[in-house]
């Protein structure tokens, strides 16, 4: 498992939206938003999906350590939370 450093930047719900060309309905979903510096030093902001995004709400503003894992669909790696 790896971990996850960086500051927390936002801690959300997105709502549920509708897709405009197939109709599909997109359920609400929790996102926490993670600034974290790549290998060159430079920010990068990583978008997580949570089951709940308010435990990270007291988190913004702050340094934090999260449990992730990574996979790599394409050429960049993502992220999801380890649970």
């Amino acid at each position: 498992m790896l971990t996850l450093s960086g500051l927390v930047k936002n801690a959300i719900q997105i709502p549920p939206s509708t897709n405009r060309k197939t109709g599909e309905i997109i359920p609400a979903r929790c996102v926490v938003q993670v600034e974290v510096k790549d290998r060159r030093g430079l920010d990068q902001l990583v978008n997580l999906t949570v089951p709940d995004h308010r435990p990270y709400e007291a988190l913004m503003g702050k340094e934090a350590s999260i449990p992730v894992h990574a996979y790599a669909p394409g050429a960049s790696v993502s992220f999801v939370l380890a649970q």
